[in-house]
């Protein structure tokens, strides 16, 4: 999760090179530069594309920005209108230059390294899409989206719809796995949920499973603690990434029976390092070891993460005996 960033000095000599993190983005030579670099420096076993989840913005004709010490910024947010009409398929777009980008990473990959494409999922985009920024607050979003429901339905049949295709494309492009972050999903209640979440991951699920069937899909419900298994059931993602904070036991007992684990080292303790991160490995390991599972982070790599940490973390992982 987030294996490329600002940790890494030769990730911040390319972002300087590039200008702005768009342009990042949009480079398919600089973007798989980042791509591979914690491949480089780690071996890890696989490397996830170099984008961003918002991405998706442009495709309809919305602005989309990033402003240091802020995040990103869309305009206009879809609150104050938006003509559906505007839609841009993922051919005709800049979205394209990520495709560029996972063709380059594959071929410089080595044949027994997975690379990882990824898209938000339509909840999570949408929250951002209709808010205009980032929040914390998301209770004028669920407002909007009760106060508006057949624009919200028909808002995220769209965004599923681009997502699957999105996802389908960076498959063709050369993605073994791919992985869908629903980063907002814990701020919904049930009902809510089971519409905005586990549905719209079903039918983007569903299409891929159809053109792609061999392809593993993960799935990211961040915060959902009380709606893991419900998600699993309902969407039939093929390896779910658990959140850091999420009981290992349960994990164990429950999730591992219905899908394979991702996770869920704490990015704290990874920032941290010493006895607690080599006992977290240790603990992962022995809860989950005796079926296949990923060792991995809960969620990404906090950006003054000791890149020595980093080493040791993988160190910590590959003497385990």
């Amino acid at each position: 999760m987030r294996q490329a960033g600002r940790y890494l000095p030769e990730y911040n000599d390319v972002r300087n090179k590039a200008g702005s993190f768009l342009d990042l983005c949009y480079n398919p030579v600089y973007s798989s530069e980042v791509t591979l670099q914690p491949i480089k420096r780690f071996d890890l076993d696989a490397a996830i594309i170099f984008a961003d989840i918002l991405l998706v913005a442009e495709n309809l004709n919305l602005k989309l920005h990033f402003e240091d010490n802020v995040g990103p910024i869309i305009t206009p947010p879809m609150r104050n209108g938006f003509n559906l009409d505007r839609f841009i398929q993922v051919e005709n777009s800049r979205l394209m230059k990520v495709m560029d980008s996972i063709n380059i990473s594959r071929n410089l990959l080595e044949k027994e390294k997975s690379l990882i494409g990824f898209c938000g999922a339509p909840w999570t985009v949408l929250t951002y899409l209709i808010n205009g920024s980032s929040t914390r607050d998301f209770q004028d979003i669920i407002n909007w989206m009760h106060g508006n429901i057949t624009l919200a339905d028909e808002l995220i049949n769209v965004l599923t719809e681009l997502s699957s295709d999105y996802l389908s494309l960076q498959i063709e492009a050369g993605a073994d796995v791919v992985k869908i972050f629903d980063t907002w999903s814990g701020v919904l209640n049930e009902e809510d949920f089971i519409k905005w979440v586990i549905q719209p991951t079903k039918n983007i699920v569903s299409i891929l499973k159809r053109k792609h069937n061999k392809v593993p899909i993960i799935g990211f419900p961040k915060g959902a603690k009380d709606f893991y298994e419900d998600y699993i059931d309902g969407t039939g993602v093929d390896i779910i990434a658990l959140d850091h904070d999420l009981n290992r036991d349960f994990c164990r007992n429950t999730l591992q029976k219905k899908a394979i684990l991702q996770g869920n080292v704490s990015p704290e303790l990874l920032r941290s390092g010493g006895m607690q991160l080599e006992d977290e490995v240790h603990d992962t390991i022995e809860k989950f070891g005796k079926e296949p599972f990923i060792m991995n982070l809960g969620h990404g790599i906090i950006k003054d993460t000791p890149v020595e940490n980093v080493e040791n973390f993988i160190k910590i992982i590959r003497e385990y005996k």
